[in-house]
């Protein structure tokens, strides 16, 4: 008589056992995780560095280091206002400012003509004028303008600024256009002719003796 023979059951999972394909899911993640994480740390690196190239191309120049001429006092008599006026006498301390090594050397070079001429011009001064902020504004105008052709220096003229040409105009221009005039129709006024606009004038660049300081100033 033939057995039946039962099929051996089945050992129920362990629970408490991960599945292999939640194992496989962790490590992808962790995998993604670690690739994020290394491509914002090669982003932050990059960015700091082309930061840093950026501060260092928009770096300014530090400015120039004055350089001062101290010029022994000056005593002179002042122009009299009117024959009936008393002498009036001006002592004069100044300093002159520049920037440029070589410039002071021509200065010390041709200091006994420099104080010449400074004397020359005292004299043709009145108290009245002097006593101004204008007439001690114009005195440093003029001790400039006189100590710096001793030395060599002419003011530079004034140099006139780009002048803006409207867009269309230049493209034209570029293209080898020339802009056609506009069509007036019968009967109607004449269109004004369009009025250029004064060209800015840009300042001069000051070298040479670029100001006088007074250190001492007394009339009497």
């Amino acid at each position: 008589m033939a057995q039946n023979i039962k099929p051996a059951a089945q050992k129920p999972e362990d629970p408490t056992v991960p599945k292999k394909s939640s194992k496989k899911l962790i490590l992808g993640i962790v995998g993604a995780l670690v690739v994020v994480v290394a491509a914002g740390a090669g982003w932050y690196f990059t960015k700091g560095k082309n930061d840093s190239a950026h501060v260092e191309e928009v770096k300014v120049a530090p400015p120039k280091t004055p350089i001062f001429v101290a010029l022994d006092p000056f005593t002179v008599n002042l122009m009299r206002e009117s024959p009936e006026s008393s002498d009036q006498y001006l002592q004069l301390g100044i300093s002159l400012k520049l920037f440029e090594a070589e410039n002071e050397i021509k200065i010390k070079t041709s200091l006994p003509e420099i104080r010449s001429k400074i004397l020359q011009l005292l004299t043709t001064k009145t108290a009245t004028e002097l006593l101004t902020a204008e007439g001690k504004t114009q005195l440093v105008k003029d001790i400039m303008r006189m100590s710096n052709a001793v030395i060599g220096i002419v003011s530079a003229p004034a140099r006139p600024a780009q002048a803006i040409v409207p867009a269309a105009i230049q493209v034209a221009a570029e293209a080898g256009d020339t802009p056609q005039a506009s069509v007036t129709e019968p009967g109607a006024e004449p269109a004004a002719a369009p009025v250029a606009a004064p060209k800015p004038v840009m300042p001069a660049e000051k070298t040479g003796i670029v100001d006088v300081l007074f250190t001492s100033f007394i009339i009497q």
